[in-house]
Formats: structure tokens, C-alpha cells, sequence
């Protein structure tokens, strides 16, 4: 499985928990995490269309994801960062491509979510700064 292969996995599954999750919060997290669904819908086409670029066929989105129940408002929060974070270190991986192109769109792909991340972290009244966001622990 290539980075982008895995970047585009990665994507489905934020959809899919996003759908899940955002029903949980209120107010500004809420705001938040409806746009950042429609940011990640917005990077699976662009990834679909890096695909059909590439004379590639995309794979399609499992029908469900595994997601640990979401109680409450703390849960969901937890669980959406947790996909940001995870998402950031895939596409990290990527930048060291020595494909030209794959380079090109997992450092794309990796610049909106460390955005995304750094958003999370207000919204959630931590720091936002992070100089190297999705670097491994």
C-alpha cells in the first residue's frame, strides 16, 4: 500500500467518524468539526483525482469503520483530534517520496491537516503551535 493509499484510507475513515462524532458537540466544536467534513470530503476528491490523473483505480470506502462509542461531547473530541493526528503522520511519511507527484500532494495533503490540527487545539484551549505536527512520538 502506497502513502497515498494510505492517506486516502485515512480520509475515509475521518468521513466516517466525523459523521458520527459531530453529533455529540455543540457550539464551536460543532462548527468545526462540520466544516473539517466537508475539508476531508473535499481531499478524498482530490485524491480520486489524483487517481484518475494517474490512470489509477481508487479503492472505495468500507462500509463502516471500528470506532470506540462515543459517550459524550469529550469523547468526540478525542476521537476526531485522534484522526488528525493520525491522518498528519500518514501524509508526513509521504513528503519523503521520491515520487515527484506523490511528494507534491502528500505535502499538500499534510500542510491542510496540520491547519486542521492547530484549529482542533484552539477550539480546545490548547496550544496551537506544534513545530512538527505528526511526527511520530
Amino acid at each position: 500500500m502506497s502513502v497515498v493509499d494510505t492517506g486516502l484510507a485515512g480520509e475515509y475513515a475521518a468521513i466516517y467518524a466525523y459523521g458520527a462524532a459531530t453529533v455529540h458537540l455543540g457550539g464551536a466544536a460543532r462548527d468545526l468539526a462540520e466544516a473539517v467534513e466537508a475539508e476531508h470530503r473535499d481531499r478524498r476528491d482530490a485524491l480520486l483525482d489524483y487517481y484518475d490523473a494517474h490512470g489509477w483505480e481508487a479503492f472505495a470506502a468500507e462500509p463502516g469503520y471500528d470506532l470506540d462509542p462515543i459517550e459524550d461531547a469529550e469523547g468526540a473530541r478525542e476521537l476526531l483530534l485522534g484522526i488528525e493526528e493520525r491522518l498528519a503522520t500518514a501524509w508526513r511519511a509521504g513528503i519523503a517520496s521520491d515520487e515527484p507527484a506523490e511528494r507534491e500532494i502528500c505535502l499538500n495533503m499534510f500542510t491542510d491537516g496540520a491547519k486542521v490540527l492547530a484549529r482542533w487545539r484552539t477550539v480546545l484551549g490548547e496550544t496551537a503551535a506544534d513545530p512538527w505536527p505528526g511526527r511520530p512520538a
